[in-house]
């Protein structure tokens, strides 16, 4: 709470504590109990709460699908399949494009296969220390944050 502004509050406060220390634990035993009405409005839970709920839940067993789930399931799978198949026919690729395509990615793939190649052995030529460095550095970090990825993360619950 802010120091009073308004003259009848100032009064009040002056008749109810007549020294500035007065005032001041006054104003601070008021705030603390407008802070332990916040809390009363909004309890908190129990300390046990987390604990006592993480118990239940292991404790109930799993649904077991029935079996509309698994008739459901194949249904959407099924539908979205066959939209695949009809979207396939009607854009014609089925025909002629499609192997065109595949050999257009296959050609596409190489040039890049041997672009990168070619690259890497003028880098290597050039900058062998620095290459390594690089690389190094790089899988060093893709496999800290697979680990990161991979490790369950070490959660601390606190009440």
């Amino acid at each position: 709470m802010s120091e009073p502004n308004d003259p009848e509050l100032e009064a009040l406060l002056s008749e109810l504590a007549p020294t500035e220390a007065e005032r001041t634990a006054l104003l601070e035993e008021h705030r603390q109990l407008e802070k332990d009405l916040l809390r009363l409005a909004d309890p908190l839970p129990p300390p046990d709460f987390l604990a006592n709920v993480m118990s239940r839940v292991a404790e109930a067993p799993a649904r077991p699908l029935s079996r509309a789930d698994v008739w459901s399931a194949v249904a959407i799978v099924g539908v979205t399949l066959s939209l695949a198949v009809i979207a396939l026919l009607v854009s014609g690729s089925v025909t002629g494009s499609f192997g065109l395509a595949l050999a257009s990615l296959a050609v596409k793939l190489r040039e890049g296969l041997v672009a990168a190649g070619t690259a890497l052995n003028a880098l290597w030529a050039t900058a062998a220390l620095p290459t390594v460095l690089g690389l190094s550095l790089l899988l060093a970090a893709t496999l800290t944050a697979f680990r990161r990825l991979v490790q369950p993360a070490q959660v601390k619950v606190v009440s």
